[in-house]
This record gives C-alpha cells, structure tokens and sequence, in this order.
C-alpha cells in the first residue's frame, strides 16, 4: 500500500502539501494554524456547496480536517435512498480509513475549506511520533463510538428521541456561549436522512419538541434549547 501511494505522490508531487514536508500540521489543535496559513502552504482544499469530496470505493488518498463549514458523510443505495451515517464540523477529522478504500461518501453540505493530508504522510508521522500516533488512535476511537452511537439510536430511539440526541450532540459540539443557541449545519432533509426518518415525521418531532417547550426555532436553521435537562432527559429515554 506504501509503495502504491508513494508512486502516486511522485508522479502527481502536486497531491503532497508543503506543510507535510515541513511540520505537517494535520494533527495540530484548531488555534495551532489559519486559514491563511494554510493556503500558503498549499494545504487548504475548498469544496462547494453539495460537492462530492470522495465517493465510497475511491482510493482512500487523503484524510481531511473541517476548517470551516460541514460534511456529510453517506451510503447511497441502490434505490436511490440516502443513509447519513455521520457528519463532521470544524476542527473535526474524516476520511481516515483503514482499508485503502473510503468506505462512504463525503459531500461538502455547504461551502467547505478543509485542511487535506496525504495517507502516505500520516503513515509516515506516525511512525516516528508516539503522540501523534496517539491522536490518531483517538480519531478512530471518536469515530467508533459516534458509529456506535448512531446504530443504538436508529435500533431503539423513537422519532422524538432520535431528534432530541441530534439537538444534545449539537449541544455538546458547537454550544455558543451559554445561551444554548445551535447554528444547525443541515437541512431538514440531512437531519431526516441522520435520523433515519422521512422529513415529514422529522418535522413533526420538532414541532413536539417546540410544543414542550424544550426547544425554540427562531429560523430554519437555528435552534434554541430552552430546557437543556428536558432535552437530556429525553434523548436518553427517560
């Protein structure tokens, strides 16, 4: 697999950023790096709105960490229904696969910039980093447990629940200040395909919710949580 990727990075040099040749900073905290200093190390990919970053069965090439904006990561079947299996926010990881074949797709759900790193270059600094190496094993623990997460929650959850895990995840992810005011980074319809449910019943757990008075939706895309114990108390069945 080594090998492969090597090759491919000698004959397209242009697929390997600078920033892996000097200090990769894939691994570094969100403050640890901007934007701009990104672009000027050729690391910074941009992606617009609905656009297919990798399909499922693509060489898995690159890992990638959200700098700004949101994807989405799905199984498309043949049918033509759409699972959303997670999604990923700033400063968040995906694409880190441990066959040589992504095993979803991940479309950007707006517009994204996204820092991307060679596998060949992670591969390489985690041989010879025990701590980066570490934060690597973390990344795929994170990802194990959301998965795990998302199977007991479309298995045992009932609408309203499943919705009010989404809101409580959100909570725990994006919180702004303490006024528990989220900036939702799907539409009904991603929420409904997360959820497992038809944007019909998604929309009628909101209203509930609303109706309960755990949560306010002063738009389409931002939440309220009014009743942060309330929301709790339901995402976990109580």
């Amino acid at each position: 697999m080594h090998r492969r990727l090597a090759q491919t990075l000698i004959e397209h040099p242009a697929d390997r950023p600078a920033g892996c040749e000097h200090n990769c900073r894939f691994f570094s905290d969100a403050g640890c790096i901007s934007k701009a200093e990104m672009e000027s190390l050729g690391a910074a990919v941009r992606f617009a709105r609905n656009e297919t970053i990798y399909a499922k069965g693509d060489e898995a090439r690159y890992s990638y960490k959200v700098v700004e904006g949101a994807v989405r990561l799905s199984h498309i079947f043949a049918d033509g229904r759409r699972q959303i299996v997670n999604f990923f926010l700033p400063d968040e990881t995906f694409g880190i696969e441990l066959s040589e074949e992504y095993s979803a797709t991940a479309e950007a759900v707006g517009d994204v910039v996204a820092l991307r790193c060679p596998r060949l270059c992670i591969s390489h600094l985690t041989e010879g980093d025990p701590d980066i190496s570490q934060k690597r094993l973390a990344m795929f623990a994170k990802s194990l447990a959301a998965a795990e997460r998302h199977v007991a929650m479309l298995g045992h959850q009932s609408a309203k629940e499943r919705v009010a895990s989404f809101f409580l995840a959100l909570e725990m992810q994006r919180r702004t200040g303490e006024s528990h005011t989220l900036d939702l980074p799907l539409s009904r319809q991603d929420i409904a395909d997360y959820l497992g449910l038809t944007i019909e019943t998604t929309c009628r757990a909101l209203s509930e919710l609303k109706r309960l008075n755990i949560i306010a939706a002063p738009s389409r895309r931002r939440i309220v949580i009014r009743n942060l114990e309330g929301l709790r108390a339901l995402a976990e069945g109580a």
